[in-house]
């Protein structure tokens, strides 16, 4: 993977020059529309967590696994009352108002798509009315940047845990907007299922080292291609892997060594081993799209329609080793 310069800042691509920044902005585009288009058939299906479920047990629900997988992540990166979490990616906020709610965190939730985010503010604003779902026209749901108190904590009022905010904002921007201009740092930053969309993932260990605090993490939840050398390997973990490109709207698979050495080079170090979980996720892929659902995405064209053709290519890859879908936790000293 080559890396360039764009406003004095390395940028790691799949290829330099014009043209490779041109598909870039074109992919970028591409999942923005997707997640506009797909934000309320991913609440039906999926619920308010749009990423894979933990199963521990055979007994878990889908819902239960979600909560799991948010678990576990919030356990590796040491979440306690008063920590200051960015969640990048955050879809409609599932897990921010998770970690508001039970974690007493402070959380500011970023999404580059404009669906996702009045979703996540109009659900934020339900729960802390006392709802169960958002009124047709919640106040200001579509505006509000201000932080919304979820925590029930006593000491929440006086700490200023327990909240949850929603922005408009691309992960790209992400440190320029947040501690450039309001001038805010973290304890944690938090990427669910995020950076494997992403080109420019060198800058995305780089904005988040900028954004944390001494001591703080950077815990990352996502698909990894099992193989160094993708060049090399089979013609099943090729077409499989190809699949994954071209339905999950991502560049190609990163490797955890990959993610590891991007992490080490900015000045992370791991908190924790690498934690693989395939085993553990892969029923997610199991989970069947309504017959509403699957009508509806057909309608909105080859990005929609590969996303369901990429359930089965994601479970295959999983089946047979072509992907893993790991946890890590890195610290800045």
């Amino acid at each position: 993977m080559a890396e360039v310069k764009e406003n004095g800042k390395h940028v790691a691509q799949a290829g330099g020059g014009q043209e490779a920044k041109a598909d870039r902005e074109s992919l970028k585009k591409r999942i923005q529309k997707h997640y506009d288009m797909s934000a309320e058939q991913f609440l039906k299906v999926w619920g308010e967590h749009i990423h894979h479920g933990y199963f521990k047990t055979p007994s878990d629900s889908n819902d239960q696994a979600q909560l799991n997988q948010v678990i576990l992540m919030a356990d590796s990166a040491g979440l306690s009352a008063g920590s200051r979490v960015l969640d990048v990616g955050c879809g409609i906020g599932g897990s921010a108002r998770y970690l508001a709610r039970e974690r007493d965190c402070k959380v500011t939730a970023i999404s580059n798509s404009r669906r996702q985010v009045e979703m996540a503010r109009e659900l934020t604003a339900a729960e802390a009315a006392g709802k169960t779902s958002p009124s047709s026209s919640p106040p200001s749901a579509k505006d509000n940047i201000d932080f919304v108190q979820l925590s029930s904590s006593a000491s929440s009022a006086d700490t200023g845990t327990g909240a949850v905010r929603v922005l408009n904002l691309d992960a790209d921007k992400m440190r320029e907007h947040l501690a450039g201009t309001l001038g805010e740092t973290f304890d944690c930053i938090w990427m669910s299922e995020v950076i494997f969309h992403l080109h420019t993932r060198q800058l995305c260990f780089e904005s988040a080292f900028g954004l944390l605090d001494s001591g703080g993490c950077f815990v990352i939840a996502d698909i990894f291609r099992t193989a160094e050398d993708p060049a090399s390997s089979s013609k099943r973990v090729k077409k499989e892997l190809a699949s994954i490109r071209r339905n999950h709207l991502c560049p190609e698979l990163g490797t955890v060594s990959e993610y590891t050495e991007m992490a080490r080079k900015v000045g992370f170090r791991l908190r924790q081993e690498p934690l693989d979980i395939t085993k553990n996720v892969a029923r997610t892929w199991d989970v069947p799209l309504p017959i509403g659902s699957v009508l509806y995405l057909i309608t909105q064209g080859r990005d929609a329609i590969g996303y369901m053709r990429g359930m089965r290519s994601m479970k295959n890859a999983y089946a047979h080793g072509t992907a893993s879908y790991v946890v890590l936790c890195f610290e800045k000293p």
